[in-house]
């Protein structure tokens, strides 16, 4: 069920709103508590004026700490599902976040001419983990150099492998 509450404007005056229950951006801001406000001042900041809006921004002051690290050929990788997810996410067990100035919002329109904020995290923008569809022809060359550090996002359980899924 949509539990849908008004989280701001764009630069252009557009409405965006999050939905509460469920969703990437609900996990996010449950992560780090000062996510939505910084998401605000960035949706002010920002013009809708496509279907989907993909946009980071350089706050230039430390807002928390990203999860992507940089992996290579000596990393403890592993792959889980994580919460609200149905593509499989590559993790790192040795690495540790980052801090970091940067956020990353997606927000998607609605047919009534607002927006809703599909996902907002602490970190630059990348591409989806293969399977999905944001800059596909990137995500794999991307996803075998990056991960997430392991223990930063909550995975469904028992669907931690080894075993390269895409």
């Amino acid at each position: 069920m949509l539990t849908k509450r008004l989280l701001g404007y764009t630069k252009n005056n557009k409405a965006v709103y999050f939905d509460e229950g469920s969703g990437h951006a609900a996990t996010h801001f449950a992560n780090h508590k000062n996510l939505e406000a910084v998401v605000g001042i960035c949706l002010n900041q920002t013009d809708a004026l496509d279907d989907i809006v993909r946009v980071n921004f350089d706050t230039k002051t430390i807002v928390g700490k990203t999860d992507l690290v940089e992996t290579d050929e000596n990393d403890d990788i592993v792959y889980a599902l994580r919460q609200g997810r149905t593509i499989y996410s590559r993790f790192c067990k040795n690495k540790s976040p980052q801090l970091t100035s940067w956020i990353t919002i997606d927000i998607r329109h609605r047919p009534d001419d607002s927006y809703f904020l599909y996902t907002a995290y602490i970190g630059k923008l990348t591409p989806s983990f293969p399977g999905g569809n944001f800059m596909a022809e990137q995500s794999k060359e991307f996803w075998t150099h990056h991960a997430l550090a392991w223990g930063t996002q909550e995975i469904i359980p028992g669907t931690e492998t080894s075993n390269y899924p895409w």
